[in-house]
């Protein structure tokens, strides 16, 4: 199997099959401004979007979890630094998470697993919700999930919200 990639397609995309599964649909192409996103390797991922193979590194490991997106199961891409889950829509991969599994890995607002709520709320702002030990920020549909352990960042999670 290719490593994992991205690819936004553009607005006026008019290549995806139709779908006879009963797996969720992409609408339409997002943007950074509309959703969050995560770069590796030059290569921007935005959940509910296409994962192509051709642009990144092979990865460390692959495995198949069930799915949380679909009836199915999921493609868990590791790359050391970060874990892309994907599930597959009948035609093609997407982006169901990107999940950053390192501490010296930031996001593109420089935040980091270890720094404090300060932190995520310095650089993601006051408009999130908070249960327990989780923070939720939302872009369009798509999720930046922040776990805290106590008042540090624990886990960094840009997921996509299924319908």
């Amino acid at each position: 199997n290719d490593p994992a990639a991205t690819t936004v397609p553009a607005a006026d995309d008019t290549t995806a099959a139709a779908d006879e599964t009963t797996a969720p649909q992409q609408t339409e192409a997002q943007t950074t401004e509309e959703a969050f996103s995560f770069t590796f390797e030059d290569v921007e991922l935005i959940p509910g979007q296409i994962f192509d193979a051709s642009a990144l590194p092979e990865p460390a490991s692959l495995y198949q979890v069930p799915s949380c997106a679909i009836d199915g199961t999921d493609n868990v891409y590791n790359f050391g630094t970060i874990e892309v889950t994907a599930f597959h829509d009948g035609t093609q991969e997407i982006i169901y998470s990107v999940y950053i599994i390192d501490a010296n890995t930031p996001t593109a607002e420089g935040l980091y697993i270890g720094d404090t709520l300060d932190m995520v709320v310095s650089a993601y702002g006051e408009d999130y919700t908070k249960e327990g030990n989780q923070v939720t920020y939302q872009k369009g549909d798509t999720l930046l999930i922040v776990i805290l352990d106590g008042d540090y960042v624990r886990s960094i999670d840009f997921r996509w919200v299924v319908e």
